[in-house]
Protein backbone atom coordinates (compact mmCIF):
# COMPACT_ATOMS: atom_id res chain seq x y z
CA UNK A 1 0.00 0.00 0.00
CA UNK A 2 1.04 3.29 -0.93
CA UNK A 3 0.79 6.72 1.35
CA UNK A 4 1.85 10.20 0.85
CA UNK A 5 2.88 12.05 3.83
CA UNK A 6 4.81 15.42 4.08
CA UNK A 7 8.72 16.28 4.50
CA UNK A 8 9.45 19.03 6.05
CA UNK A 9 12.05 21.19 3.47
CA UNK A 10 14.63 22.86 5.84
CA UNK A 11 17.24 25.85 4.66
CA UNK A 12 21.03 25.98 6.19
CA UNK A 13 21.31 30.12 6.50
CA UNK A 14 24.67 30.94 4.64
CA UNK A 15 25.74 34.51 3.51
CA UNK A 16 24.45 33.87 0.02
CA UNK A 17 20.57 32.40 1.60
CA UNK A 18 20.69 35.22 3.64
CA UNK A 19 20.52 37.42 0.87
CA UNK A 20 18.42 35.54 -1.37
CA UNK A 21 15.42 35.31 1.44
CA UNK A 22 16.01 39.59 2.37
CA UNK A 23 15.76 40.59 -1.46
CA UNK A 24 12.54 37.65 -1.64
CA UNK A 25 10.97 39.58 1.64
CA UNK A 26 11.61 42.88 0.30
CA UNK A 27 10.02 42.02 -3.05
CA UNK A 28 6.80 40.75 -1.01
CA UNK A 29 7.08 43.85 1.10
CA UNK A 30 7.38 46.12 -2.11
CA UNK A 31 4.56 43.97 -3.95
CA UNK A 32 2.03 44.54 -0.76
CA UNK A 33 2.87 47.99 -0.58
CA UNK A 34 1.95 48.96 -4.20
CA UNK A 35 -1.26 46.40 -4.06
CA UNK A 36 -1.93 49.21 -0.86
CA UNK A 37 -1.48 52.47 -3.09
CA UNK A 38 -3.75 50.50 -5.63
CA UNK A 39 -6.28 50.05 -3.24
CA UNK A 40 -5.99 53.49 -2.17
CA UNK A 41 -6.43 54.99 -5.40
CA UNK A 42 -9.38 52.38 -6.45
CA UNK A 43 -11.17 53.36 -3.50
CA UNK A 44 -10.84 57.43 -3.96
CA UNK A 45 -12.32 56.23 -7.29
CA UNK A 46 -15.48 54.86 -6.29
CA UNK A 47 -16.08 56.89 -3.66
CA UNK A 48 -16.45 59.76 -6.45
CA UNK A 49 -17.91 57.45 -8.76
CA UNK A 50 -20.77 57.16 -6.12
CA UNK A 51 -22.04 53.89 -8.31
CA UNK A 52 -22.12 52.03 -4.50
CA UNK A 53 -22.82 53.73 -0.84
CA UNK A 54 -19.96 54.88 0.66
CA UNK A 55 -20.05 52.77 3.85
CA UNK A 56 -19.91 49.67 1.33
CA UNK A 57 -16.90 50.72 -0.72
CA UNK A 58 -15.11 52.16 2.83
CA UNK A 59 -15.87 48.70 4.20
CA UNK A 60 -14.42 46.51 1.42
CA UNK A 61 -11.66 48.54 0.90
CA UNK A 62 -10.61 48.77 4.20
CA UNK A 63 -10.62 45.19 5.00
CA UNK A 64 -8.03 44.88 2.10
CA UNK A 65 -6.32 47.82 3.12
CA UNK A 66 -5.75 45.62 6.84
CA UNK A 67 -4.96 42.63 5.20
CA UNK A 68 -1.64 44.62 2.75
CA UNK A 69 -0.64 46.35 6.04
CA UNK A 70 -0.63 43.07 8.14
CA UNK A 71 1.19 41.52 4.87
CA UNK A 72 3.76 44.66 4.81
CA UNK A 73 3.97 44.35 8.61
CA UNK A 74 4.82 40.58 8.43
CA UNK A 75 7.47 40.93 5.82
CA UNK A 76 9.16 43.84 8.28
CA UNK A 77 9.45 40.98 10.79
CA UNK A 78 10.98 38.34 9.12
CA UNK A 79 13.88 40.86 7.90
CA UNK A 80 13.91 41.75 11.56
CA UNK A 81 14.46 38.00 12.31
CA UNK A 82 16.77 37.34 9.23
CA UNK A 83 19.00 39.83 10.02
CA UNK A 84 19.40 38.19 13.93
CA UNK A 85 19.71 34.75 12.24
CA UNK A 86 23.49 33.67 12.93
CA UNK A 87 25.18 31.85 9.67
CA UNK A 88 24.54 27.86 9.81
CA UNK A 89 20.84 27.90 11.66
CA UNK A 90 18.41 25.79 9.47
CA UNK A 91 14.95 27.45 9.17
CA UNK A 92 11.85 25.50 7.78
CA UNK A 93 11.32 26.29 3.70
CA UNK A 94 8.26 24.68 3.52
CA UNK A 95 6.75 20.93 3.04
CA UNK A 96 6.81 18.67 0.27
CA UNK A 97 4.52 15.02 0.16
CA UNK A 98 6.41 11.88 -0.66
CA UNK A 99 4.36 8.80 -1.56
CA UNK A 100 5.66 5.51 1.04
CA UNK A 101 5.30 2.53 0.39
CA UNK A 102 3.68 0.64 3.12
CA UNK A 103 3.79 -3.62 4.09
CA UNK A 104 2.20 -5.32 6.87
CA UNK A 105 5.42 -5.94 9.68
CA UNK A 106 6.63 -2.50 8.79
CA UNK A 107 7.35 -0.45 11.89
CA UNK A 108 4.70 2.83 12.16
CA UNK A 109 7.14 4.69 13.95
CA UNK A 110 9.40 4.64 11.24
CA UNK A 111 7.57 5.55 8.60
CA UNK A 112 5.38 8.08 10.68
CA UNK A 113 8.65 9.60 12.30
CA UNK A 114 9.54 13.19 11.36
CA UNK A 115 11.46 13.22 8.19
CA UNK A 116 13.12 16.32 6.70
CA UNK A 117 15.47 17.22 3.59
CA UNK A 118 18.18 20.15 4.42
CA UNK A 119 19.24 22.08 1.81
CA UNK A 120 22.22 24.44 1.50
CA UNK A 121 22.85 26.83 -1.23
CA UNK A 122 20.33 25.20 -3.91
CA UNK A 123 22.31 21.65 -2.99
CA UNK A 124 20.39 18.74 -1.09
CA UNK A 125 22.82 18.33 1.90
CA UNK A 126 21.00 15.39 3.76
CA UNK A 127 17.92 13.58 3.81
CA UNK A 128 17.16 13.23 7.85
CA UNK A 129 14.40 9.74 7.70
Amino acid sequence: MKILRKTKIKQVITPQSKEALQQKFENRKSKHQTELDQLHFEKKKMLHQKRFPANQVEKRFNQEEERRKRSIEWCKYQLEQLEILPIGSEIVEGEVEEIIELSVGDSWDDIAGNREIVIKDGIIEKINR
